[in-house]
């Protein structure tokens, strides 16, 4: 697994350019559309907080697993040891195969009625050889699929999900015991990789939100380092900004 030291990229969206900075305070906005992404520093004050949850890949495994909730440890191990499953991680995929991840994530999307797949952003990860995607399969049917930004300092878990067909076949409970077990084969393939930090790429400030807090509950199940950043998104394009503006 070849890892990229990146922490800028620059593509398309439509008509517009846009450049995206990850985990550096570095940022110049020169495009239309100007993404700052798990910065350490507020950006002309123009940021909001983001909170996440990172694993140093540093340390021993051992160190790790201590970490980790000691019923999950033991959910993932049981399934390791005692079920048929097929795991893979891909960083090296065709586009018919991203179009067809992208589609089953737009399925998931439909039914939790959250965001569509940033497809623009996905593609250009791809292009950049930055995205790597994960998944956990049964009875030839795929259970989870885990999406990443793939760099030497972190794997960003930018989307996790099911697939609506799985429900056909397994429990809730079982599902779950995959779930956590796909995130747990995926620390230590990055970690054997070289990578940093993994990247729940999240954690909900809020108390109100039921699903969120859920969410985080499943996060915290492997680690409790949160740490502050801060993401947004400042536009150059006079045409945006009029728009935007509007739409306010």
């Amino acid at each position: 697994m070849v890892l990229k030291d990146l922490q800028h990229i620059r593509y398309k969206r439509f008509f517009f350019s846009v450049n995206e900075y990850f985990l550096t305070d570095k940022a110049s906005m020169t495009a239309d559309i100007n993404y700052c992404i798990q910065c350490s520093e507020n950006i002309n004050n123009t940021l909001n907080e983001f909170y996440t949850l990172l694993i140093n890949l540093s340390q021993p495994e051992e160190s790790i697993k201590q970490d980790i909730y000691h019923r999950t440890l033991t959910e993932i191990n049981s399934f390791v040891g005692n079920q048929d499953y097929e795991y893979k991680l891909l960083i090296d995929f065709s586009d018919k195969d991203l179009n067809q991840f992208i589609r089953s994530f737009n399925q998931f999307a439909v039914e939790k009625k959250i965001r569509r797949a940033e497809v623009f952003r996905l593609k250009a990860y791809q292009k950049a050889g930055i995205l790597a995607i994960s998944y956990i399969k049964q009875k030839n049917a795929f259970l989870f699929i885990n999406f990443y930004r793939l760099t030497k300092e972190r794997a960003a878990n930018i989307n996790s999900f099911s697939v609506q067909e799985s429900e056909k076949y397994f429990s809730p409970s079982h599902l779950g015991r995959a779930h956590r077990t796909l995130h747990w084969l995926d620390i230590l393939e990055f970690k054997k990789a070289g990578v940093n930090y993994y990247d729940f790429c999240g954690w909900y400030s809020g108390n109100t939100d039921r699903a969120l807090l859920n969410i985080n509950t499943f996060k915290e199940q492997f680690t409790k380092n949160k740490v502050k950043e801060y993401t947004g998104v400042l536009y150059k394009n006079k045409f945006l900004i009029f728009i935007l503006k509007i739409l306010k």
